[in-house]
């Protein structure tokens, strides 16, 4: 059993995989937001059902596929993208897949931490403001040749400092 203000932590650190899923199991993306919310309003209704000492991600989708599945019975022309069926193979396989991709989410934020500051600038730039290249060293008034350079770096160092942590994971297991 957990309390709701559990719940609601699990479901903001979970909520871009939540939607995500959500989003593409539905052709039409204005509902996407719907059914996020109502999945979001269930948890929180059902803070007591969940058993902590389980995966929350497993938990959450099932009420998502739920709901999708509540509202195409309700409405035979809601638009799924897939069967039913597909609908919960692809859940199942993401419950698979989870504790996986949890270690390596949790490694590239404890290596991006390690990245300089400058670094950690510029790969913000470039992923979260989604900004090109050019426009970062037009905003930096760096070269685009030292920019496409930095971001290279970057790259690297994330990506080793990934690998050996998981390593480090892997022969601790």
């Amino acid at each position: 059993m957990a309390d709701r203000d559990t719940i609601f932590r699990l479901l903001m650190q979970h909520e871009g995989e939540i939607r995500a899923f959500v989003g593409s199991m539905l052709r039409h993306r204005g509902l996407c937001d719907d059914v996020f919310q109502e999945v979001a309003l269930t948890l929180w209704e059902q803070a007591d059902r969940y058993d902590a000492s389980r995966p929350f991600g497993p938990w959450a989708r099932g009420i998502a596929v739920n709901k999708m599945l509540e509202r195409r019975r309700r409405d035979r022309r809601f638009p799924l993208a897939f069967s039913p069926e597909t609908i919960e193979a692809v859940a199942q396989a993401f419950a698979r897949t989870e504790p996986s991709a949890r270690r390596e989410l949790d490694a590239l934020e404890h290596c991006f931490q390690r990245l300089p500051e400058r670094a950690r600038r510029l790969l913000a730039l470039r992923y979260e403001d989604d900004l090109s290249a050019g426009e970062i060293a037009k905003r930096t008034r760096r070269t685009l040749a030292a920019i496409y350079q930095a971001l290279s770096r970057a790259r690297a160092a994330l990506e080793e400092c990934i690998r050996r942590r998981l390593a480090l994971e892997q022969e601790g297991a």
